[in-house]
């Protein structure tokens, strides 16, 4: 099961951050707080050891027979002070770097103290569960017991001396261990972290991630309208050179497409004379076969040079984008059919607002439902307003088109000669021009065979 990640680069580089962000702190913490602990640790165990060398010390200084009364004085819960004839250090398998600063905490103090008279052994607590008060555990004597306060966890640290007479003087010191930052420390303060980092992330990405995203939109503009206006050169140097790059590619578009446009429209300029002196000479002839096929001909020509010309201005035109009830423009194409005997069946929806040009989408429609009208006997044309989109779908009730042919039919000059018609005298642009207006508004258009007999053209324009 794949985790939801973002699928924006803005999204994925602010996880990216965060997810670094509190790894790298979540380490951090935790090699801080055990190196915390163990400093917390060394310094509370040399602080018992400091009342150790007190209590021996005045020992050391007062009567035999006093020593009795000082032991039970200094003894507590936290802080256990027997006399014994055994050691009780001797009894417990413990071993730390805590015993070797005590020890040399100890023998740095008792310089006099013989080395083999002075044990120390360093215990540490069970993790994770605390010790009651009252209960011995372990290698811990009958007389062991624990501060009163057992929320917390202790470590103890037991120091044998051996006295002058034979006896040992033991000493058991309770040592609170340092808090852990988690879960409630260290989740606190990563959760701020996170959220402090992610929000002024979050504005940084936006901030470098926004020349992006205006690409993405100049790169839509420049779809549905060749004319759009430029990106603005500013900002980083790489941005600006990007933005310069686009707006050079944008005007050597503008300049193709206009010779382009220049070029068909001398080309029907300077056909359109040699094939009008060739009708006026078929005028001339007599009446006959050979006159009506010269006729034919040359109606077929202009009828070529007529629909290349709109195929390029289909694609190319100055005509400016509004917002056009769509159910109304097809309204009309279709009354206008249905007056001239077209066979058109339309219900208008309610009003269907789309930004489009108008003249040209109308052009793009009246070849879809012409088609339908002239090819299929009848044009059934529906408006439904999706979610994004508008879809106009046109079906007719002809042949139908081979499945490995419906995407060349909006090839310029292809037609299918087996399944439509070309009585009409059509030259196999009009799909192309349909098909190059409704890209240029940013739409999709495309052709399939319905179940039901017959060919449904399918047309989606961006509301």
């Amino acid at each position: 099961m794949r985790l939801p990640l973002p699928k924006s680069l803005g999204g994925q580089t602010i996880l990216i951050l965060l997810v670094g962000l509190v790894v790298s702190h979540f380490l951090g913490l935790a090699i801080y707080s055990l190196d915390r602990k163990e400093v917390v640790l060394t310094t509370e165990a040399v602080d018992v050891a400091e009342r150790i060398v007190g209590v021996v010390t005045l020992l050391q200084r007062l009567p035999s027979e006093w020593r009795e009364d000082v032991v039970r004085g200094s003894d507590n819960r936290a802080f256990r002070v027997t006399l014994s004839s055994k050691a009780t250090a001797a009894d417990i398998d413990g071993s730390d770097d805590v015993t070797y600063e005590v020890t040399q905490f100890l023998q740095g103090q008792l310089v006099e103290w013989p080395k083999d008279k002075l044990l120390v052994k360093f215990e540490r607590g069970p993790f994770g569960q605390p010790r009651p008060a009252t209960e011995a555990t372990g290698n811990y004597p009958s007389s062991a017991t624990q501060p009163s306060d057992t929320g917390k966890f202790y470590d103890h640290l037991y120091v044998s001396a051996q006295l002058e007479d034979g006896r040992w003087l033991n000493f058991i010191g309770a040592i609170p261990r340092a808090n852990d930052f988690w879960p409630g420390l260290l989740g606190g303060y990563i959760l701020s972290v996170a959220i402090g980092v992610g929000l002024l992330t979050m504005w940084l990405v936006a901030r470098v991630t926004a020349p992006l995203s205006a690409f993405a939109a100049a790169a839509g503009r420049l779809g549905k309208d060749i004319h759009a206006e430029p990106l603005p050169e500013t900002g980083p140097t790489e941005v600006v050179q990007a933005s310069r790059a686009f707006n050079e590619m944008q005007k050597s578009l503008q300049r193709l497409i206009e010779n382009r446009t220049q070029m068909l429209a001398a080309i029907s300029h300077d056909l359109r004379t040699p094939v009008t002196m060739l009708r006026l000479r078929g005028e001339l002839m007599a009446d006959g076969e050979e006159r009506a096929k010269v006729i034919e001909t040359l109606d077929e020509m202009e009828s070529m040079i007529a629909s290349a010309l709109e195929l390029a201005k289909g694609t190319f035109h100055d005509e400016p984008q509004r917002r056009v009830d769509l159910s109304a423009l097809v309204a009309s194409i279709c009354d206008d059919m249905a007056d001239a005997g077209a066979a058109i069946e339309f219900d208008p929806p309610d009003q269907t607002l789309v930004p489009c040009r108008r003249i040209a989408l109308k052009r793009a429609f009246t070849n879809l439902i012409e088609n339908a009208a002239k090819y299929g006997d009848v044009a059934r044309v529906q408006v439904a307003t999706l979610q994004d989109a508008v879809e106009v779908t046109v079906d007719d009730d002809g042949p139908g088109i081979p499945e490995d042919q419906l995407d060349r039919v909006f090839l310029p000059f292809y037609r299918i000669d087996e399944s439509r018609s070309s009585d009409g005298g059509g030259v196999g642009l009009g799909l192309s021009i349909a098909q190059a207006i409704v890209h240029s508004h940013g739409g999709t258009i495309h052709a399939e065979n319905r179940s039901s007999g017959g060919l449904r053209m399918r047309v989606w324009l961006p509301n």
